[in-house]
């Protein structure tokens, strides 16, 4: 990396140490061709510097960033008692009534960023992509249109699509009461300060309950959190803790028992000098990762995650049922039970004496959706027996009860997923990029693509591969 780049890592390492976080003398911040800023071992460390085990960063909560600083005006420890905080919130109590907590800390992020050197996070944020570099944060919701384009009837075009509608009526709300209140220098919270604070957000922050000790979240929950407010209404974000890339392989531990002010990240990979080493984002899709983080990961030979979504309509609105139901579907390159289909296999569960799925033509198709199908498609009778092999219902009795044809229902499941999948399929297909005159040996148009562009195609030829996939396999049976 050049030497700006260099000095502010710098910086933060060494404002994150004098805070009481931690980078194994082993690693070391760099920039990859790939990955861009990164974590690796030395190239200099000997084979057994880090070790299987080892704990690669620690973050204590004295440093993380979060809802629960806007709270107390300032940073907080987990045996800071009432009178030691600040004695004011970040902002206006009216603004910290009526804005959601994930709001609020985005304000409170766009706030430190504003303080500059005045902030106590000033070398973590000077280290994090800045906000008049779009192109080095934004999301997919946040792409210039001419990009966004390129995503056109995707599952991550929709989403972005609702992301950004809904980014948009945050931050008026927001700011409209900062202006209510007289807030100084309200004007000063722009919208691309908050496109920035939610992407910065989205990509790097955590979910309190994983990263937070059981003192810690007792501290959060008796004398910071405000009533009503839960644990994981917000996320937090911390420094060093943030900067290792996603593998959906990585052997991990988030250890938060052995120091209870401090997360720490344990590796359980054996990594070699030079070798990057990762934290692992849990079973994402291409999709999730794309509309989350900005990546998608190519498939292997013994990994993929190509996946095409499929959401489910009339989504319950009720907490109980969404929690146990998915809010979609995918439908995957690879067999759901191959052992490369990582995302896949992970939302397998126990369907009792039904074996639908484990027809052949389903191999592709996630087994919820072939039930969700099926119940909507089936005779009341039916639905009672899927009920009940399925563990939710009584077994149907009377001799009058006639038997249900699950060969039937299965036909018309499968009727129903073609005449979706190949809508779907052509929808991707017809997409074209217009072809202008060759230039050193490429079309024009790909030539002078952006990456956002070359990265949109690349996770839609995905999408229609899954697609296509699944088809095969449904009309071959």
């Amino acid at each position: 990396m050049n030497s700006r780049d260099q000095k502010r890592f710098d910086e933060l390492i060494s404002w994150a140490k004098q805070n009481g976080a931690s980078l194994h003398p082993s690693l070391e911040i760099y920039l990859d061709d790939v990955t861009k800023y990164s974590v690796r071992v030395k190239p200099s460390a000997q084979q057994d510097d880090f070790l299987p085990g080892s704990t690669a960063i620690a973050c204590p909560f004295s440093t993380t960033l979060s809802f629960l600083n806007a709270v107390v005006g300032g940073p907080t420890t987990v045996s800071a008692s009432p009178d030691t905080h600040h004695e004011q919130p970040a902002f206006p109590p009216r603004f910290m009534n009526e804005v959601p907590p994930y709001v609020i800390g985005r304000f409170f992020l766009v706030q430190q960023y504003l303080k500059g050197n005045d902030s106590f996070w000033r070398p973590y944020i000077a280290a994090l992509p800045q906000p008049e570099h779009i192109s080095s944060w934004a999301l997919p919701a946040f792409w210039p249109e001419d990009d966004v384009d390129f995503l056109e009837n995707t599952n991550v075009a929709v989403a972005a699509e609702e992301i950004q509608a809904n980014v948009k009526k945050e931050f008026k709300h927001a700011r409209s009461l900062l202006k209510e209140e007289n807030f100084p220098n309200w004007q000063d919270y722009t919208r691309v300060l908050y496109n920035w604070a939610f992407c910065i957000f989205t990509s790097r922050s955590f979910r309190p309950s994983l990263m937070l000790s059981q003192a810690a979240r007792d501290h959060v929950l008796s004398r910071i959190l405000p009533s009503g407010c839960k644990i994981d209404d917000f996320s937090i974000l911390q420094p060093l803790f943030d900067i290792p890339n996603h593998s959906m392989t990585a052997k991990y531990t988030w250890d938060v028992a052995s120091d209870p002010a401090c997360c720490q990240l344990v590796c359980g990979d054996a990594y070699r000098p030079g070798d990057q080493i990762y934290n692992n984002y849990g079973l994402k899709t291409n999709s999730e990762l794309l509309l989350g983080y900005g990546f998608i990961l190519p498939k292997t030979k013994d990994l993929h995650n190509d996946y095409y979504h499929v959401r489910k309509i009339n989504q319950t609105t009720d907490d109980s049922e969404a929690s146990t139901k998915p809010k979609d579907f995918l439908i995957s390159l690879r067999p759901i039970s191959d052992l490369g289909s990582l995302a896949g296999r992970a939302r397998q569960v126990n369907y009792g004496t039904l074996d639908l799925h484990k027809d052949p033509a389903f191999a592709h198709i996630e087994p919820a959706l072939i039930y969700d199908l099926a119940m909507a498609l089936a005779k009341p009778h039916e639905k009672a027996y899927l009920d009940a092999a399925l563990g939710v219902g009584r077994t149907p009795s009377g001799d009058t009860q006639p038997s249900p044809n699950l060969a039937q229902l299965s036909d018309c499941v499968k009727e129903v997923l073609v005449v979706k999948m190949v809508n779907d399929f052509q929808r991707l297909a017809d997409f074209e990029v217009f072809e202008l005159e060759e230039e050193q040996g490429q079309s024009a148009s790909e030539a002078q693509m952006t990456p956002n562009q070359k990265l949109a195609m690349q996770y839609r030829e995905q999408c229609t591969k899954a697609l296509e996939a699944a088809l095969t396999t449904l009309t071959d049976h």
